[in-house]
Formats: C-alpha cells, structure tokens, sequence
C-alpha cells in the first residue's frame, strides 16, 4: 500500500495538474503533416519570424536557404522548415539551420489560453528568431 502512495507522490511532484493535462491533450491531438509555412497559424509564423528578410528569414520546405556559414546572397534565410505536424492544440516542426554548427532543430508549440506559446524541446532549445551578430 505504501508503494501506492509513493508512486503517486512522484507522479504528482513530477508532473503539475495543468502540465498533465496540456501533455495528454497534445497526446491525443490529431495532426495533420504541415506542407508549407502558408499553412500555420499567424502567430506561428511570427514566432517563426517569416515576416524577417535576409539572414534572419525562414526559407519554406525545399526553398533556397544559406546551409554554410559563408553569407554571399544576404537575402538568403539562414533557416529553413524540414517537416511538420499541426494539431488543434500542440504543432511540433522540424528546422533547420544552417552555418559552421548546420543542425535541425525539433521545435513545440502548444495553444494556451487563446494563443500558441513556444515550449522547451526535445533538444531543450528554444528558436532563436535571430542569429547571432557573428553571423550575420
């Protein structure tokens, strides 16, 4: 019985009311695989910085973006979008992001209380919506 009552107090130490419910909300969700940035939500995309030129930009799925650290066209987004999945409540994407450390980047967002709200990853990263002054 005592083991019982020891699990549930990990459960409930490890995990807050409120996060629980968001993390099976998004378990259940249906997605449906994201063709293109013009099929997320607004507020994604401004999360994104799609609306930013240049260097900072986010190149679409197959779309020309800089992968080397070498900046000749610096109208050339340093990031593109790989993949996607979009729900009614979480959307998770796939970026990529290119200069000396090239990567790809898993990166969550959840809708919460009217509006879609980044979350720490997977690879426990937050987007950066604009590369650093050494690369630019």
């Amino acid at each position: 019985m005592k083991l019982k009552y020891a699990a549930l107090l990990i459960f409930m130490l490890g995990c807050s009311t409120q996060a629980c419910a968001q993390d099976s909300r998004c378990d259940g969700d249906e997605g449906k695989a994201v063709t293109s940035l013009g099929k997320l939500p607004a507020q994604i995309l401004d999360l994104l910085g799609h609306d930013k030129t240049g260097t900072s930009g986010i190149a679409d799925i197959g779309g020309k973006f800089n992968p080397t650290d070498a900046i000749i066209d610096d109208s050339v987004p340093m990031r593109r979008l790989i993949s996607g999945i979009a729900g009614h409540h979480c959307i998770w994407l796939t970026v990529e992001y290119g200069g000396v450390g090239h990567y790809q980047k898993k990166l969550e967002y959840r809708f919460s209380e009217n509006s879609w709200v980044q979350v720490k990853t997977a690879n426990s990263g937050w987007a950066p919506s604009v590369l650093p002054a050494t690369v630019r």
